[in-house]
């Protein structure tokens, strides 16, 4: 029998639904020492998927913490959707926490880092109406930055993050079978950090999470300029046909 794909919607909530059965799974806002699977989503490119992996949570009665950038390239937690899907995660029962950069602060000092991260934290309470005291770090393995700040639960804890507890989907990749993985989580606290972007119905792998957002983003940029008569008359219907051929065009050069 062939392994499951566990980058299906399909893979993934069928493990996370075995694992429930025998180990409780919780946001880290209502971790207080007890064993079980803290579980944990970055969302580093596009909220989209991530509105949706919360939809299966919710309906599988899973919940978790979903961590935003409010310093994202790629999107604006302040924008019109971005904050209409934000809120929609938190009333799904779902935590929304600060996924925090520190590394677009510069070289400041421990008590301007904090400063930096309320505010940040500040913009998603303005969305969500809720208090933000959970924070994950964006990339710390790799810029080396682990800042912990009192009176925040913080993913990277050492009270709730060791190596030897802690299972991602990086790369998507888990360096550990799952199932196993976790199966002293019933004695102990573990991570299970998974990133929506990596999960579709067919589980397809790089570059379509990505390729998938750059259409998605397309689209977005042209309905807004189909309001400009002078956009509408010369592209029409036609924008994603002029797209390929602009990709192809810089594919061949």
């Amino acid at each position: 029998m062939a392994e499951e794909n566990l980058f299906t919607y399909a893979g993934i909530f069928r493990l996370l639904a075995d694992t429930a059965r025998k180990i409780a799974i919780f946001p880290i806002r209502d971790w207080s020492g007890q064993p079980g699977i803290i579980l944990r989503h970055d969302v580093d490119l596009d909220v989209e998927p991530a509105l949706r992996f919360a939809h299966r949570e919710a309906a599988a009665g899973l919940r978790a913490s979903f961590f935003f950038l409010t310093t994202a390239e790629t999107y604006n937690v302040s924008g019109a959707n971005c904050r209409a899907m934000l809120r929609e995660i938190d009333h799904l029962g779902m935590e929304v926490g600060l996924h925090f950069d520190p590394t677009i602060h510069g070289g400041i000092g421990p008590e301007e880092m904090e400063a930096a991260a309320r505010r940040e934290a500040a913009i998603l309470e303005d969305i969500i109406g809720r208090e933000v005291r959970s924070i994950s770090l964006h990339n710390p393995s790799i810029s080396g930055l682990y800042p912990l700040f009192p009176g925040w639960r913080n993913a990277y804890d050492p009270a709730i993050f060791s190596p030897d507890r802690y299972l991602s989907d990086s790369r998507m990749t888990f360096q550990s079978d799952p199932a196993s993985f976790f199966a002293d989580a019933a004695h102990q606290t573990y991570q299970l950090l998974l990133h929506p972007l990596h999960y579709s119905n067919d589980g397809v792998g790089y570059p379509t999470p990505m390729t998938d957002y750059v259409i998605r983003s397309a689209l977005k940029v042209d309905a807004i300029f189909q309001v400009n008569s002078t956009y509408a008359g010369q592209v029409g219907g036609r924008f994603l046909h002029r797209l390929a051929e602009a990709l192809a065009n810089r594919v061949s050069r």
